[in-house]
């Protein structure tokens, strides 16, 4: 995703595909945000709201949202590298917020790259629509 995200300008951020879908921007500024719910969870060993507020202004700027994702990574990546050998083994994050009981650390991860992936989806969507070239990195999706 953050091919096509580099591969876009701001005037196509605004783009969307219809009722209730939001735009392109609004897509990449929520799987960001996503990420660094689910790094806020390994750190807190609890699914909840963010605590990091994001302006929605972010959706309307590439430059913005680039910085959103590295800086997301980055936290997920320290997080993780946080961890001791102990927590990747045996971390339990209580997702009551979501109605499940806990998730271990590899199903928590495999819950957010499943969230991406249905984001994924959509995004494609959304160049096909607006007839968008897709980066090389995805021309598969794209014929």
């Amino acid at each position: 995703a953050l091919d096509i995200l580099r591969s876009l300008n701001d005037e196509q951020l605004v783009l969307t595909v219809g009722k209730n879908m939001g735009t392109f921007g609004e897509q990449f500024r929520h799987m960001a945000r996503v990420q660094i719910q689910y790094t806020e969870a390994i750190k807190n060993k609890k699914i909840g709201p963010t605590e990091k507020e994001i302006d929605l202004s972010v959706a309307q700027s590439k430059e913005k949202l680039l910085e959103l994702w590295k800086e997301a990574e980055k936290d997920m990546v320290d997080a993780i590298e946080g961890l001791s050998e102990q927590d990747i083994h045996n971390l339990n994050i209580n997702w009551k917020y979501w109605g499940i009981e806990s998730m271990n650390l590899a199903d928590h991860l495999q819950a957010l790259a499943d969230h991406e992936n249905l984001h994924n989806g959509q995004i494609i969507v959304y160049l096909r629509t607006h007839e968008i070239t897709f980066p090389k990195s995805w021309e598969s999706w794209g014929l």
